[in-house]
């Protein structure tokens, strides 16, 4: 659960800090004392985007963090062990975000820098926020289904559903460009064939044109590296004067006039050293010599490879030593056109794109019709404690007019307010304050069967009287018993309901206005209960209606 949250220079606020507890809490106070900057901050540290514009004027860094206990075994405690994020005591928790003037943010994840895609990912397993106007989307189709799907526990399946059905439209493309362009095709094909045909006859393996172009340099040039070995090898020890018997009659000539002078025999040593290697330069000699070809064969077979391969790299427009490379894409692109040219072949990848998407899709179906009786049933339960007794809920799970990327189902949800009253549509008969007391109930069995520990509503009781009021804060508090409840609300009689009150207020001048917070405790929450009840005038008898609020909600 959401244990504290620091807010530093975010909006009105410049400095807040909170601790919240276990349990149903609420926040109140006017209108724009800032109630929504709380929940904006704690979106913002679970991953939302960031603008520049919810800096706090006059500063150029806002700073946001949050603590978090994780439940042991818990999905958010396996999530951090997976990607090695667990703090040493492994309850604990704590996320961090940095935003600038520039719009840039880091964020921190136990002290570890993290993207903001895994604040999101993470943030999904901890905290679940549902917006004032989420009764809005319960007439759209797609968020019906979206309820249903994970009522059902079926979001797997339905992913599973959208990528065969993406499957099966690439299929159903690839096949229909197939026929509007068999002509372009074959001729692509037969350019594509001549060229494989060329390079397959010319055979030319990776790094011959480098190798060939060194033959040939050595072939072309034989008789001068012939002469230049020969002529070297006779100068240091084959000719009549050559130099290495002169150089050994010097070293024993030295080696003797250092029996008399040490210098001599240290200067026969250096000469010595010097004619060692004269001696392997002459050696390396006569081995050049033997190994210079003098064959005008050889060298006119090396050229003509080379004039070959250089007329098909002219042919096709590339560098000799890139014709392999050339050689391996074209029968890759070859393969290909001939894979797409296969009419036959991607009739049957439709087949099959579309056999595997049907069935995913009944399964779907199936669990979706299971579920459908579960949630109308929840659900109805839910609206007798919501101040609808006798209200009927319904799930319909019927068959879509054609394929889609979510299945084969429409789903629509109706409702009868009213005993005797017959089933219709959401959007044909549910009033304001019907559609929020049935999203509160929606959201109420979802909470139940999900295992996400922190929920937040902001002004969920929208277009609600008093007496309703009453109910949905019972239903909150008794959601609080347990899971952890955060709720935004307007309501003196979903105030009085929760076990924890939180009240934002505004203050400052012309040239600077600061958000505050103060956790109330007996008496300051009957006051505030009081204002909300009565507005700007609190008098003795707003007060006992307080009192009477808090005691009823209380029993």
């Amino acid at each position: 659960m959401l244990h504290w949250l620091s807010i530093r220079n975010f909006v009105l606020v410049e400095t807040l800090d909170l601790e919240f507890g276990s349990g149903f809490t609420v926040l109140t106070g006017e209108t724009g004392a800032g109630k929504s900057i709380l929940l904006d901050a704690i979106g913002l540290v679970l991953g939302d985007r960031f603008e520049a514009r919810q800096l706090r004027v006059g500063t150029d860094r806002a700073e946001i963090a949050a603590g978090f206990t994780v439940a042991k075994s818990s999905p958010a405690q396996g999530w951090l062990a997976e990607h090695d994020l667990l703090d040493d005591d492994p309850h604990t928790l704590v996320l961090r975000r940095v935003l600038d003037a520039h719009g840039k943010s880091r964020a921190w994840i136990n002290g570890h820098p993290a993207p903001l895609a895994q604040l999101a990912e993470l943030g999904a397993l901890l905290l679940e926020l549902h917006g004032q106007h989420a009764h809005q989307s319960l007439s759209q189709s797609k968020a019906q289904r979206h309820w249903l799907d994970t009522f059902a526990g079926a979001s797997p399946q339905a992913e599973a559903v959208r990528d065969a059905w993406n499957s099966w439209r690439a299929a159903r493309q690839a096949f229909d460009d197939a026929c509007r362009t068999q002509e372009t095709l074959v001729a692509e094909h037969d350019r594509l064939t001549l060229c494989h045909d060329d390079l397959q006859a010319l055979a030319m393996q990776e790094d011959e044109w480098a190798e060939l172009s060194a033959r040939q340099n050595q072939l072309a040039h034989a008789e001068t590296l012939l002469s230049t070995a020969r002529d070297g090898a006779d100068l240091l020890s084959e000719g009549d004067a050559a130099l290495l018997p002169q150089f050994h009659h010097l070293i024993q000539q030295l080696h003797d006039a250092g029996k008399y002078d040490p210098a001599f025999a240290t200067l026969a040593n250096h000469i010595d050293s010097a004619v060692i290697e004269l001696a392997e330069a002459a050696r390396t000699l006569r081995e050049v010599a033997r190994r210079v070809d003098l064959d005008p064969e050889a060298l006119a077979a090396t050229e003509a490879r080379l004039t070959a391969i250089h007329d098909m790299a002219r042919k096709y427009r590339v560098r000799p030593e890139a014709l392999p490379a050339l050689a391996a894409d074209t029968a890759q692109a070859l393969a290909r056109l001939e894979q797409a040219a296969d009419l036959a072949a991607l009739e049957q990848a439709v087949a099959d794109s579309e056999r595997l998407y049907r069935d995913h899709a009944q399964k779907l179906s199936h669990r979706r019709r299971r579920a459908a009786h579960e949630l109308a049933a929840a659900v109805t339960s839910g609206l007798a404690a919501l101040a609808m007794p006798g209200g009927r809920f319904e799930v319909a799970v019927t068959p879509a007019a054609q394929p889609e990327s979510h299945g084969l189902d429409h789903i629509e949800f109706g409702i009868s307010a009213h005993p005797g009253q017959p089933l219709a549509p959401l959007a044909k008969v549910a009033s304001g304050g019907e559609l929020s007391r049935l999203a509160l109930a929606l959201l109420t069995v979802l909470a139940h069967s999900g295992s996400v520990p922190t929920l937040i509503f902001d002004e969920i009781d929208t277009g609600v009287g008093g007496a309703v009021g009453h109910a949905i804060g019972q239903r909150l508090r008794a959601l609080g018993d347990e899971k952890q409840v955060l709720c935004v609300t307007h309501l003196p009689q979903v105030a009085a309901c929760a076990h924890h009150h939180f009240q934002v207020s505004k203050e400052g001048d012309d040239t600077q206005v600061k958000t505050r917070l103060a956790v109330l405790d007996p008496a300051t929450r009957v006051e505030e209960i009081a204002r909300m009840l009565g507005g700007a005038s609190v008098t003795t008898k707003t007060r006992a209606h307080a009192h009477e609020l808090l005691e009823a909600a209380a029993s």
